[in-house]
């Protein structure tokens, strides 16, 4: 499985020119996703995976019926396997991370919970070259971290 595009991202895009994008704010701005147009009424997410330059959702889509290694809609259309167009995900690494944000916020109040019990918990003893934290503290220190990175 390939890993997504590394954090942090943000929105980016122009109202007068109808374009917004979501791209990194290192690296050069990589874009992350964007939209185009799919048909007269409709709009897809297009996606950068694994360097390859952006591509379209439909390029990318998996199916619920059928052969489930067919990837994209042209290759689904060739296989007789796939009698429905269904879709079941989008083989992206980043869109796969942005279908499972939903939990983000479940895992920030575990963390908030770790913070609580090893902050009655850390402690550090003391000798001729410092202070050296117990397991807890050390802890203690990776969960404020990554809770002031997710900005809790």
């Amino acid at each position: 499985m390939s890993k997504h595009t590394p954090g942090p991202w943000k929105w980016f895009g122009n109202a007068s020119s109808n374009h917004v994008y979501l791209a990194t704010t290192h690296s050069g701005r990589r874009y992350v996703m964007d939209f185009v147009r799919w048909g007269m009424r409709g709009a897809q997410p297009r996606f950068q995976p694994e360097k390859r330059g952006m591509v379209d959702a439909k390029d990318l889509l998996q199916f619920e019926v059928g052969d489930q290694s067919i990837i994209g809609v042209e290759d689904a259309k060739k296989d007789g396997s796939v009698y429905r167009y269904d879709v079941r995900g989008i083989n992206s690494a980043d869109a796969r991370l942005i279908e499972s944000a939903w939990v983000i916020p479940v895992l920030l109040e575990a963390l908030q919970e770790c913070e609580a019990y090893f902050d009655n918990r850390a402690d550090a003893d003391c000798d001729q070259d410092g202070y050296i934290p117990n397991e807890e503290m050390k802890l203690l220190t990776l969960v404020r971290d990554a809770l002031r990175k997710a900005g809790a």
